[in-house]
């Protein structure tokens, strides 16, 4: 009987402490890229509108920065189509739990120059995170 538990222990539990210890992460940890707060508020703004649209019980709270630079999207270095921001979003949902997620904004070129206008690309998965 206590090889089958030893076995049980190694074959399933074991395994799974890394997992769980290395999810363990928490959102001040992530280090930040550029730093820009009207950039970090504009995306919360948009993260929160999208959460209120698609009916998601959590309100965002921090933003950060994690792209170093701005991506260029185009082949045309003097007419760009837009640029690219990855911005990691802190969430705390009505149940209690907390999330983070990876954003990708862009901001359109038009006339000559850039918008200055986030506007949603692409979403992450969601990271549950320790509350702050």
């Amino acid at each position: 009987m206590n090889q089958l538990v030893t076995l049980f222990l190694f074959a399933f539990i074991i395994p799974a402490l890394p997992t769980y210890a290395q999810n363990k992460i928490k959102f001040s940890d992530i280090k930040a890229g550029m730093r820009n707060e009207g950039i970090e508020r504009q995306a919360l703004w948009l993260a929160n509108e999208r959460a209120t649209n698609l009916h998601w019980l959590a309100e965002y709270k921090k933003a950060k920065i994690i792209s170093d630079k701005w991506q260029v999207v185009g082949s045309d270095p003097e007419e760009p189509i837009c640029r690219i921001i990855h911005i990691e979003l802190y969430c705390e949902k009505q149940d209690g739990d907390c999330e983070m997620s990876d954003f990708t904004f862009r901001e359109k070129f038009k006339d000559g120059k850039y918008q200055h206008k986030l506007l949603f690309l692409n979403a992450g998965d969601f990271i549950h995170v320790d509350c702050e």
